[in-house]
């Protein structure tokens, strides 16, 4: 029996119509702050502080006594971000980063002054909008008795590796701090704060401070590594210079083979008419960045945390990331981020951040070192090439994944992938303008008392529909060679993109005749799909359930909206939810998939006729 999406109860009285009935397989027409906790063990060998190597980036660097030069190997490093070590310790202005390259086994002091302490406040910058809801401000509790004094230390480069079978990171630098004049090179030994750095990163608020603070910090020495470390080690007394929250306010939600998306969280829970809300869709351009590292490359790793390392060694940011401020998933300001010449079948990690406080950046402004937030490390990206993300549309704004598609077709509409959402987003918006007609058949505005339902209007019964048909015109795609027992094989009997069928029957039992013949596995459940855009086998994560039902409760009963049975259709056409915040959904809808981003509806158009069961729309499968 053929699997349907929804079922007419009465086939005898079905009747050709204007109004849209999308049965199982018509036939369509084509129309075109707190602290961070530490994570290595304190091996700090002491040495004589008083000598260091001096390392300056010229042409040649003397390094020792031996007549020797040490030329650094960074890769993907700016030089111009190694300092030189100081023979002296090294005083401290507001806002102002020391950096330096510092080698294994030395330490290097510092010292922020009680005049510096006393002195005038840097003038403040407007910064963020606002914090993220769920987020503390870690500048915000100053002491009345005395200055709060903020430093804050991150590992702009690491020693690397000797081999390419050392595995890991070298351990982390050492940070202490001592209040006290009779210690002035604080270390693991001697000191008021043992600070820990954690990803390169560490911070320190002191409250009531009226003398000088000195600061140390210390390079371990490493088994296994070479080179040294450059640091940026910064005090403040009116904030953080930079800054780390541990809350990842980032959400990946879809990828193709070569791309992935992600949208911050809500960046305010503020309604669309105040300020706040205004300000965050206003802001060109939006204020944050993305990083993004392959799993597999090592420079990063000790470093996540760190705004300079970020900067200098991710393997993409900006300009290979295409961002906008968006509204469209759930009507609060979100950030979406579209990183782009990923690698097929590739796992990545991503970092959100900020460029100073957002509006400025750099040496003596408040905020000036930069914002990082904890890395998502869930990205995959797709391996057969024929699902493409599809997002910013029209009419289904809220489609934000993967459908299938053609890269290698030689019609520029189907293999471009902006082009490509437009096709399915007019196919959609057709069948819309078709159901429309029939809604305005019913008596919407009219008394509560003679509306077809107490609990539900015309207004519910049109998004319900819309959802419902977006997700059904536009399957969410995943690869066929995904082995995920939720998705549903589609399109078995096409031929792969490369124009082979790839596989045989011996290779995947999902191939074999007896499935071939099987309209659920042999088609798509939309028919455009197969014989316009052609994208060769794939799997679909199916609709969830719970669109179909919301569909049903939310229209007139005379449209006759009825879901398929289980075991009778149901199993082929909708999915159920194991966990609304899975990633990736084990079914399709707005509800599941990316939890706070929030987005997952699929659409489409082309146009085609419809058959219909008195005035209902229908699609199956």
């Amino acid at each position: 029996m053929r699997p349907l999406g929804l079922v007419c109860p009465r086939l005898q009285t079905c009747v050709f119509s204007s109004v849209p009935l999308i049965l199982t397989y018509v036939f369509p027409i084509l129309v075109q702050f707190h602290q961070v906790d530490a994570t290595h063990e304190d091996l700090i060998t002491h040495e004589d502080h008083n000598h260091h190597r001096l390392f300056k980036f010229t042409e040649e660097v003397e390094y020792g006594n031996d007549g020797g030069t040490y030329e650094p190997d960074f890769i993907g490093a700016d030089r111009s971000i190694i300092g030189r070590s100081p023979t002296d310790d090294q005083a401290l202005v507001n806002n102002v980063p020391g950096q330096l390259n510092i080698e294994q086994g030395d330490g290097q002091f510092w010292s922020f002054s009680s005049q510096a302490l006393a002195g005038p406040k840097s003038p403040p910058t407007t910064g963020l909008p606002s914090a993220f809801p769920d987020q503390t401000n870690h500048s915000a509790n100053a002491s009345s008795d005395g200055t709060t004094l903020y430093i804050s230390l991150n590992t702009c480069l690491q020693p690397s590796p000797q081999s390419s079978n050392t595995n890991g990171s070298p351990d982390q630098l050492k940070l202490y701090v001592s209040t006290s004049s009779d210690n002035q090179q604080p270390d693991s030994d001697d000191n008021d704060y043992a600070v820990p750095v954690d990803g390169g990163f560490a911070w320190l608020n002191i409250s009531s401070v009226k003398s000088d603070v000195y600061i140390g910090v210390i390079a371990p020495e490493v088994q296994g590594f070479t080179g040294v470390y450059n640091y940026e080690l910064t005090a403040s007394i009116d904030g953080f210079y930079a800054s780390y929250y541990d809350a990842p306010e980032l959400y990946f939600v879809d990828s193709d083979a070569t791309s992935a998306l992600l949208y911050t969280s809500n960046t305010t829970n503020e309604n669309s008419s105040s300020s706040v809300y205004k300000a965050w869709m206003n802001r060109k351009p939006p204020p944050f960045t993305l990083f993004v590292q392959n799993q597999n490359n090592p420079s990063l790793l000790g470093l996540q945390r760190s705004y300079c390392a970020l900067k200098n060694l991710a393997q993409v940011s900006m300009p290979d990331v295409d961002t906008t401020m968006t509204s469209l998933n759930n009507g609060q300001p979100q950030q979406q981020f579209h990183a782009k010449a990923l690698n097929a079948n590739s796992s990545y990690y991503a970092i959100l951040a900020v460029d100073g406080n957002s509006t400025d950046s750099g040496s003596g402004v408040v905020g000036g070192g930069g914002i990082v937030w904890d890395t998502v490390d869930n990205i995959t990206t797709k391996q057969d090439g024929n699902c493409v993300l599809l997002f910013n549309l029209p009419f289904c704004s809220s489609v934000a994944y993967a459908a299938p598609g053609n890269p290698s077709s030689n019609n520029a509409s189907i293999s471009n992938p902006t082009s490509l959402g437009l096709i399915y987003d007019d196919y959609a918006q057709l069948a819309w303008t078709n159901f429309s007609y029939s809604l305005q058949q019913v008596a919407c505005n009219t008394t509560s008392s003679a509306q077809y339902s107490l609990a539900r209007n015309c207004t519910d019964c049109a998004n319900a529909y819309k959802e419902w048909l977006c997700a059904v015109v536009i399957p969410r795609c995943e690869d066929f060679s995904n082995p995920a027992p939720y998705l549903q094989p589609r399109a078995i009997g096409y031929p792969f993109i490369n124009e082979t069928y790839g596989k045989t029957f011996d290779d995947d039992p999902t191939l074999s005749s007896e499935n071939q013949s099987k309209v659920h596995f042999n088609s798509s459940r939309n028919p455009m799909i197969d014989s316009y855009i052609k994208p060769g086998p794939y799997k679909e994560v199916l609709p969830c359930e719970d669109i179909c039902y919301e569909l049903v409760r939310s229209c007139p009963s005379f449209m006759s909206f009825a879901c398929p049975l289980a075991g009778h259709g149901l199993n082929y056409s909708y999915g159920k939810p194991t966990n609304l915040s899975s990633n990736p959904p084990t079914c399709n809808s707005a509800k599941t998939g990316i939890s706070g981003a929030a987005v997952s509806k699929l659409l489409g158009p082309l146009a085609f006729f419809m058959v219909f069961c008195s005035t209902l729309a229908v699609m199956a499968i």
